[in-house]
């Protein structure tokens, strides 16, 4: 019998304790959960949207910064081979003719580096 009157008094002791665990809360309660649970989401989005631009924006201006160097050694290496050409294709002139080819072909050389130098300059985010 007293193993009966504790089996009963336990179930009732966890009856109610389960009974309050799927108890509704207040409107007002919830709703306040509901709105904090709401900024709470909004921030931590705010954050990831945050970092994932500035890691993208850094790494769109390391490949700008990238493209930019390769394009001007391109034309650096351009520059040198048509020199070169230039100063074959004087070899063909003797004297005075000869020297003023290869000033012309040093001064094509020369603007055509420059130029280079000045486009990477102008699209290179880190200049």
């Amino acid at each position: 019998m007293t193993r009966l009157i504790a089996f009963v008094s336990v179930s009732l002791v966890a009856a109610g304790l389960l009974s309050a665990c799927n108890h509704a809360k207040d409107s007002a309660q919830v709703a306040q959960d509901v709105n904090k649970a709401e900024q709470n989401a909004a921030e931590r989005t705010a954050m990831a949207e945050r970092s994932a631009e500035n890691k993208v924006g850094g790494q769109i201006e390391d490949a700008e910064h990238t493209a930019a160097v390769q394009e001007q050694k391109v034309a650096d290496t351009d520059a040198e081979g048509a020199h070169k050409v230039a100063l074959a294709q004087c070899e063909s002139l003797s004297g005075a003719n000869q020297k003023a080819c290869r000033d012309q072909a040093d001064a094509a050389y020369q603007s055509a580096k420059s130029q280079a130098k000045q486009e990477r300059i102008a699209s290179d985010p880190k200049q």
